[in-house]
């Protein structure tokens, strides 16, 4: 953030070259993608917050973060994401999204399950649960979130009301900061004239995941001719592909998504982002059209040492498997996942 913040003589407008310290790589897309997607997700578990239902997420009650402008450079992260090929901000709640677009309090319309904050929260479901001998238990928890009415059972609706707006319109200086980062490519005025279309760019929605399917169709192998031996090699690591791809995919949906998914903590997004620098699906209509993962065999491995591994080029989207040492499953998963774990390096130019 501070370093985003500190730029002098160029602006986050211009085209981002990214450069990773004591990595050989040169930035031709693949980088910046990285860097973007990396960037995204840690603004997201730093400064946002989320409810139960994973419908999106509430900026972060935080004033300092606030005071230090923080909440502008997310704004003009988004915004140099979505315009430079980064992954899409999508994990707002929806009257975020609604109340960037018009920036009018008037036109909120926010519900118990908006609110994201763990201790209001509680404090709704405590209100929902009290009975008129402990309700005068919450009393300065409900007067503190700006209900100057009767604290009685019978006011039950207009206590949970006053909550839900105490803990959605505090976070509304938060989100005029973000709208001020999104005006550097004058993207307020975008999603206000074309709200259903910008609304999947920010808000959360069914098809977004990288998917095991979606890999597998987007892979292009270079096979040598049908029949021959290395054929069936290359036939045969495909195969194991979408075998490990599908079971990651698997124990992802058994597994919270907060945690290691794996003992090497690996998911299918993390795979392609592995492969080519970002791990959510192409956003603009020229990048689906091109987006394709070229993947190369290499049968000319010296089968005398004890293994090497997969390789990639990130900008090329390309990677190539050594044969020799994926002649089972257990050792393709087992070499597949030591590359990817220590193998994030740029070092292919």
């Amino acid at each position: 953030m501070q370093q985003w913040q500190r730029q002098k003589k160029t602006s986050p407008k211009c085209r981002l070259k990214v450069t990773f310290f004591g990595e050989a790589g040169i930035d031709t897309g693949a980088l910046s993608r990285e860097f973007l997607t990396e960037m995204l997700a840690e603004v997201e578990n730093r400064l946002f917050v989320g409810g139960s239902d994973k419908k999106g997420k509430n900026p972060v009650y935080c004033l300092s973060s606030l005071d230090s402008n923080y909440f502008r450079i997310v704004g003009e992260i988004m915004a140099a994401s979505l315009a430079q090929g980064g992954p899409c901000p999508n994990f707002l709640r929806e009257w975020c999204f609604r109340y960037l677009c018009s920036r009018e309090t008037d036109s909120i319309q926010v519900s118990a399950s908006d609110v994201t904050d763990v201790e209001l929260s509680l404090l709704i479901e405590r209100i929902n649960s009290t009975s008129k001998d402990s309700i005068s238990d919450l009393v300065e928890d409900i007067v503190t979130c700006g209900y100057t009415g009767i604290v009685s059972v019978e006011k039950r609706d207009l206590m949970i009301r006053s909550v839900v707006l105490h803990s959605t319109m505090r976070v509304v200086p938060m989100l005029d900061q973000i709208r001020k980062g999104l005006q550097l490519y004058d993207l307020p005025n975008v999603m206000k004239s074309h709200e259903d279309f910008c609304l999947p760019l920010f808000v959360p929605g069914d098809d977004e995941e990288v998917d095991a399917t979606f890999l597998l169709e987007k892979s292009r192998p270079v096979f040598s001719e049908t029949g021959s031996a290395k054929h069936q090699k290359e036939v045969k690591i495909m195969n194991f592909l979408q075998d490990y791809l599908q079971e990651i995919e698997d124990s992802e949906k058994e597994v919270p998504s907060n945690s290691s998914t794996t003992a090497e903590g690996l998911t299918v997004g993390r795979i392609m982002q592995w492969m080519t620098g970002q791990r959510h699906k192409p956003v603009l209509p020229s990048e689906k059209k091109d987006f394709v993962i070229n993947v190369k065999f290499h049968h000319d491995c010296d089968t005398q040492h004890t293994v090497c591994f997969p390789t990639v080029s990130a900008c090329s989207r390309t990677v190539t498997f050594p044969s020799a040492h994926l002649k089972t499953y257990c050792e393709f998963k087992n070499n597949l996942a030591l590359a990817i774990c220590h193998g994030q390096t740029f070092d292919r130019v």
